[in-house]
């Protein structure tokens, strides 16, 4: 008896000419690629397109799905953490070095504000912003300022004294 390969099975056509395709409702393939350029390497969505094997219009029209910009905001928000470290370094060399005054001074303002911005968050730790009011007393002579909708008119006056004419009350 001989040894027989039975041939395998292909692919759909539309499977076959569409090699590097994302699948449903994932970014993956030829569209992820795309992404990734964009955002790590700063090409422009038609480059990025090229580059990766897909028609503009494929990645524009792509962008249009919820998953695919959700992927690409956690991106770009991921590339935003990355260069956190690396700005907070290069304020801290011109607040050190540079010649400018105004730009020393700038540098110290934007420092302090990140590491305020950070005490607020409570540094990661999960602290929760808690919904309340917040009373804001300002000296001046300026006029108080109603934020929010306009209070009710005043309801018309209501007489309570007994009328004189009214029979009940007649003696």
């Amino acid at each position: 008896m001989e040894n027989v390969t039975l041939p395998t099975a292909f692919p759909t056509r539309q499977a076959a000419a569409i090699e590097g395709r994302s699948r449903r409702g994932a970014v993956t393939g030829k569209l992820k690629t795309a992404l990734d350029l964009m955002v790590w390497e700063n090409l422009q969505r038609k480059d990025a397109a090229a580059k990766a094997g897909l028609a503009d219009s494929s990645l524009r029209f792509a962008f249009r799905k919820p998953h695919v910009m959700a992927y690409y905001h956690a991106s770009l928000k991921a590339l935003r953490d990355n260069l956190r470290a690396r700005n907070v370094h290069r304020l801290d060399g011109i607040a050190d070095s540079s010649k400018n005054d105004m730009a020393r001074v700038a540098s110290i303002k934007a420092l302090e504000q990140i590491a305020d911005q950070a005490d607020e968050r409570g540094q990661g730790r999960g602290a929760a912003i808690l919904p309340g009011l917040q009373i804001v007393i300002v000296n001046g002579t300026t006029a108080p300022r109603i934020i929010g909708p306009a209070p009710f008119p005043a309801p018309p006056a209501i007489d309570h004294q007994p009328d004189s004419r009214d029979p009940a009350r007649a003696e």
